[in-house]
């Protein structure tokens, strides 16, 4: 699939600092079928999914919002970022948390599932910025789908810091990695930099600057990189994790704070993120669980 299929697609939003933002149209409802089942490690597991025909080509950053297959049990859809999207298939990492993501996990090749997407802002193109990247946990998804579709020139240039609890955690059997640009932290020094990602990614910053901080994880490590890019005078884009019931932006059960010109005001995670412009959260009142 060709990246810059997307652009043709929607056309993308200019921000202030020049970073485009592709917009994203109406999403659908799709019954899709699951192509692949995979553990990844204990707690984690890979998704793939038929892509429907008609499926809006999603952003890196944007997600699909899943029907849990025991409907009885269970009323609200799970939302997941995607990591990859061909001609064929949709690819999502999932982390088992709970009933929902169990039964999940035990879904067979060639069963069905409802699906709506893809849903929600993307991160922006950023041509000639220097992007690095830092990801924790399933928040590797939306940047590894930007990092594997990045082009020098049109999106400048890319790194990718991905950090886990230890190397189980760090997929580096499950995933391809052959592309330049990705580096790798683990908390327990069992593979690579020893120490958290966002410490790494302030070692790698000394060693190569960077224009533009894109982030993806727990709400703890991505105030540690907002953190961070504020010392270092970056500018930081976040894509926010959230519980979510709608997904559409009507029930706004998933709002965070945010900074606006006459105030504060709450925007839906779901609809006007979750890729958000750091600078508007309001950090100090996000969840840190």
């Amino acid at each position: 699939m060709s990246w810059r299929k997307h652009e043709a697609i929607s056309k993308p939003i200019m921000h202030s600092h020049g970073l485009e933002v592709p917009n994203t149209s109406r999403p659908r409802h799709h019954t899709v079928t699951v192509i692949e089942n995979r553990a990844l490690s204990r707690r984690y597991y890979l998704l793939a999914l038929s892509r429907p025909k008609g499926l809006q080509e999603p952003g890196p950053g944007t997600f699909v919002h899943l029907v849990v297959p025991d409907q009885r049990r269970f009323f609200l859809r799970r939302p997941f970022s995607i990591m990859d999207c061909d001609d064929k298939t949709i690819s999502l990492i999932i982390v088992e948390k709970g009933e929902g993501t169990s039964i999940m996990r035990a879904m067979q090749v060639g069963q069905k599932i409802d699906l709506i997407g893809p849903l929600g802002s993307a991160f922006p193109t950023a041509p000639d910025k220097r992007v690095l990247a830092i990801g924790g946990g399933v928040g590797l998804a939306p940047l590894y789908y930007y990092w594997m579709r990045s082009k020098p020139g049109d999106y400048g240039s890319f790194r990718l810091l991905y950090g886990a609890r230890s190397k189980e955690d760090l997929f580096i059997d499950n995933f391809d990695w052959s592309k330049q640009g990705a580096k790798f932290s683990s908390d327990d020094g069992s593979y690579g930099f020893s120490g958290t990602v966002v410490e790494f990614a302030q070692r790698e910053i000394e060693r190569s600057p960077a224009d533009v901080i894109f982030s993806c994880g727990p709400n703890p490590m991505l105030k540690a990189a907002q953190d961070f890019a504020r010392v270092n005078g970056l500018q930081h884009y976040v894509s926010l994790e959230n519980r979510m019931a709608c997904a559409l932006g009507a029930c706004r059960s998933c709002v965070v704070l945010t900074r606006a010109n006459d105030g504060v005001r709450y925007r839906t995670v779901c609809r006007d993120g979750p890729v958000f412009d750091a600078r508007v959260l309001v950090w100090e009142k996000l969840p840190q669980a």
